[in-house]
């Protein structure tokens, strides 16, 4: 576990990349470290912009390698990049070695990242857990209260919504190949999902990193794509890296009595060496709210497709239709739809 005396040598030594970097790069990463306006959906669409996406360090490092990717995408160089980035989030399952070190790593990793400790809210005491992976798969003592609409958020997250796969490349996945075709969900259904809302989600280091089902319905299909990728930061779906193409992601199928089908594509970032799932899953009917995946490692997001339109809660349709690139803050469990 790194302490707070490593973060703040890195932001140093970021501070002083800003200074020397050519403008044009240290623009777009104060640009990338500057608060974003984000829409809480849980108190009426209240707007904060006091947090920024990320540390400077993060900054530097994402946008140099992931947003301008100055490196490419697909050599040597980066690839090392996210080999060693990988091979330092692996770390995190390092066994704590005592009930005195477990307290306090996890209380620096939730200094660090804004992680909520008063009241504590966790499954387990900070000295109940055995590793800092192991807390970072935590789940809640008293899981949140499910939404009663027929869809809900699958994560805490931060959402943007689109209209249809046209609009999602035409405002975001413009630096890329992008090709819904090659995103893993089945080629029978890929021109309704191409249609209809898609969803994306991110869930940032500090979030929750479980992922639940949106509706109830049977799973008919299930499968790991890209196993063998090196995945790319998730931070950026309108950079040069093809996230749903390429990162490490579970695709999962459900489909309901009325014939929705909801398409979920949960995509690994970088450092994300493990997504856990029930294999066994695929003929089962889930319910809404059931756990379908969990992270160990790393930022991550997910994409939600549908078969069928969604009549959304009029605050998410106003964002869907400003098509500005709004974000909106929401737990799991909350009420996305109303009815279908």
């Amino acid at each position: 576990m790194f302490g707070p005396n490593v973060f703040a040598i890195g932001d140093f030594i970021a501070s002083i990349l800003l200074f020397i970097l050519p403008h044009r790069i240290s623009e777009r990463i104060r640009e990338n470290t500057s608060p974003r306006n984000v829409y809480v959906l849980r108190e009426s669409m209240k707007l904060k912009c006091d947090k920024p996406r990320m540390t400077l360090f993060e900054g530097v490092f994402a946008t140099l390698l992931f947003d301008l990717a100055l490196f490419g995408t697909a050599n040597p160089i980066i690839n090392g990049f996210i080999f060693l980035f990988t091979t330092i989030q692996n770390s995190w399952d390092k066994p704590f070695k005592s009930e005195a070190d477990a307290e306090r790593s996890i209380s620096e990793f939730c200094n660090r990242l804004d992680i909520q400790q008063n009241p504590w809210i966790w499954d387990k005491l900070p000295t109940e857990y055995t590793s800092l992976n192991d807390f970072f798969s935590r789940t809640y003592l008293h899981f949140p209260r499910l939404g009663t609409g027929n869809v809900l958020s699958p994560a805490c997250c931060t959402l943007q919504i689109y209209n249809n796969d046209a609009m999602m490349k035409s405002l975001l996945i413009k630096g890329c190949k992008y090709d819904i075709d090659r995103v893993g969900l089945p080629k029978e259904d890929i021109t309704a999902f191409a249609n209809h809302h898609i969803i994306l989600g991110y869930l940032s280091p500090k979030d929750y990193h479980r992922i639940h089902s949106p509706i109830s319905g049977k799973c008919i299909h299930c499968k790991m794509e890209g196993e063998a990728s090196l995945s790319a930061s998730v931070k950026f779906f309108g950079g040069k890296f093809n996230l749903l193409n390429e990162n490490k992601r579970l695709v999962i199928v459900l489909e309901t009595s009325e014939g929705l089908k909801i398409g979920l594509v949960i995509v690994g970032g970088v450092g994300v060496n493990t997504i856990t799932y029930d294999r066994s899953m695929v003929g089962k009917v889930v319910q809404k709210g059931q756990e379908l995946s969990a992270f160990r490692a790393g930022g991550s997001a997910f994409a939600m497709f549908s078969t069928q339109p969604l009549h959304m809660v009029k605050e998410l349709t106003d964002v869907a239709e400003r098509a500005n690139g709004d974000h909106v803050e929401v737990q799991v469990g909350e009420t996305l739809c109303r009815h279908l």
